[in-house]
């Protein structure tokens, strides 16, 4: 049963004529796992966001460090759900999607070979292709040799410095385009012209998207958000769960609330 105070900030925040819905998707609707395709939701999760999305002035998307068909792939997410993918530099909104300069493309290719490099020397670490960038994992390896690879990896921003460098659990993203969740989510409730925000999240990059809606230009809609981290670790969320089940209790309370605020309104 979700915390007395974060079901009462659900009530609350159901109650907003526009809301959007967001959450990571891995480590926060999917257990991380060895192998990110291996990846899958948790029970009940995609479809609690399936029956938000069908609700009046309800927008719901995930919004993920994956790249968009990955994330399409592995959530099983359908229309009207919006899928914001690569940390916010693809969006499943706009066809033509991501559009790399010839500059970047000769930047992902050098960063490609120089990844390689960083896995032989680091046997057991592994290279994930994005559309605008690669990603090394560690999970799963010797620890020390896993934190050599990571710096290692983390050090290519400082040769290529037009790389964005973005760490997280025992994986670092080099990319040669980002934006950014909070960057992202922030733009997303502008668009919409939404009330309040919610979103969910359990990794440094969700840190950001916390921190981005608390700080939104929009002070009334920061005032409004409701933000929760899925997992331990410092956070600047206002409320948190223990794992991925008991989001997917919290995103039911919050339909459940949802209905009934539609329906009087």
């Amino acid at each position: 049963m979700p915390d007395p105070d974060l079901l009462a900030a659900v009530d609350a925040f159901a109650a907003h004529p526009g809301v959007l819905v967001a959450t990571d998707f891995d480590g926060a609707l999917a257990p991380l796992v060895l192998d990110p395709a291996d990846s899958r939701p948790v029970e009940g999760g995609m479809e609690t966001l399936a029956a938000l999305s069908d609700l009046p002035g309800t927008t719901v998307a995930l919004v993920s460090g994956r790249d968009l068909a990955a994330l399409r792939e592995l959530s099983g997410a359908t229309d009207p759900l919006v899928l914001v993918g690569s940390h916010g530099a693809e969006d499943s909104r706009r066809p033509d999607g991501l559009v790399l300069s010839d500059e970047q493309r000769a930047l992902l290719a050098t960063l490609e070979a120089d990844l390689r490099a960083v896995v032989e020397a680091h046997p057991g670490s592994r290279i994930e292709d994005k559309p605008a960038g690669r990603v090394l994992h560690t999970r799963g390896i010797d620890p020390q040799v896993g934190a050599a690879a990571l710096e290692a990896a983390a050090a290519l921003g400082e040769r290529h410095t037009s790389l964005v460098v973005t760490p997280g659990k025992e994986v670092v993203e080099l990319a040669v385009a980002h934006v950014g969740k909070g960057t992202a989510l922030v733009a997303l409730a502008e668009e919409l012209g939404v009330d309040a925000v919610f979103y969910a999240g359990d990794d440094v990059t969700d840190e950001q998207g916390f921190a981005a809606l608390a700080e939104d230009a929009d002070a009334a809609r920061a005032a409004r958000r409701l933000t929760v981290r899925v997992g331990e670790g410092e956070t600047a969320a206002q409320f948190r769960v223990p794992d991925e089940p008991a989001l997917v209790e919290v995103l039911s309370a919050l339909l459940t609330a949802r209905r009934s605020s539609t329906r009087a309104g």
